[in-house]
């Protein structure tokens, strides 16, 4: 049976998390995963799924322990259950163990697609393909926003004490200005309002903050031709620089190959 990592036919950045299991390890992962980072809308109300997102390989281990690497951190090393884990680790420390997993995220935390939520979702597909359980495929909002994007702002601003959220119920089939409706309902942080100001004042149909510690996000639905306007309106507002993500929302599917 061809590696995982050898297989041309899966696409590059799946075969790369398995490449580094074996160069860590010395042996074949038994199985890829892959979960999608989330942009929760409305508080949650609308999830919408991006191709940036989660990957994890791995095997099963019969000592009942998790061992997690990170290719985005190899020396922050976690054999759980432990009091000693490394902050990326953390979503993952009541996971079950019984499996040896590489896992890497290409979203930072705190940027606006909820890394963590893309993690423990990958991690969880893995460790319940390894028990040999049977798993269903999460199903994505299906958004008709023809001619539209979703522009996610990572303001790169990080907080240590987290945001409370305030309840909301959208009174309006528009999400523009259902996301604009939500912004005002909740308690912003002030770079997260100067974006929110900054995106309509350039013509988005709608912006809101996100919720996504420890960071400060924010996102805005504007048409595509206007994105180039919009961004540039946002990051003259910004004291720093953001860091930008634009979605066609789709629907998705989970990914796991053995």
């Amino acid at each position: 049976m061809i590696d995982i990592a050898d297989r041309p036919e899966i696409a590059p950045e799946l075969r790369l998390v398995p490449h580094a299991f074996r160069r860590t390890f010395g042996r074949p992962a038994e199985g890829v995963w892959y979960a999608p980072g989330v942009l929760n809308l409305l508080g949650g109300a609308v999830k919408v799924h991006a191709k940036w997102g989660a990957i994890v390989a791995g095997d099963r281990r019969d000592d009942g322990k998790l061992e997690l690497v990170s290719v985005n951190r190899p020396t922050e090393r976690a054999l759980l259950p432990s009091t000693d884990v490394p902050a990326w680790a953390a979503p993952l420390a009541a996971f079950p163990g019984g499996a040896t997993l590489m896992c890497s995220v290409d979203l930072p935390q705190g940027s606006g697609l909820s890394a963590g939520e893309a993690l423990r979702t990958a991690v969880g597909l893995a460790l319940r393909d390894l028990a040999g359980n049977a798993h269903e495929e999460p199903e994505a909002a299906q958004l008709d926003l023809p001619g539209q994007r979703l522009l996610v702002v990572d303001t790169r601003v990080r907080r240590e004490k987290p945001q409370e959220e305030r309840s909301f119920t959208p009174r309006t089939g528009d999400l523009g200005a259902a996301l604009t409706a939500y912004h005002h309902a909740q308690d912003p942080d002030p770079v997260q309002d100067a974006v929110v100001k900054a995106a309509l004042a350039a013509g988005a149909r709608g912006a809101s903050m996100l919720v996504d510690p420890p960071g400060r996000p924010a996102v805005a639905l504007v048409d595509a031709d206007l994105v180039p306007a919009v961004k540039k309106a946002i990051t003259k507002a910004a004291e720093i620089p953001p860091r930008y993500l634009t979605i066609t929302p789709a629907r998705f599917r989970t990914e796991a190959l053995r």
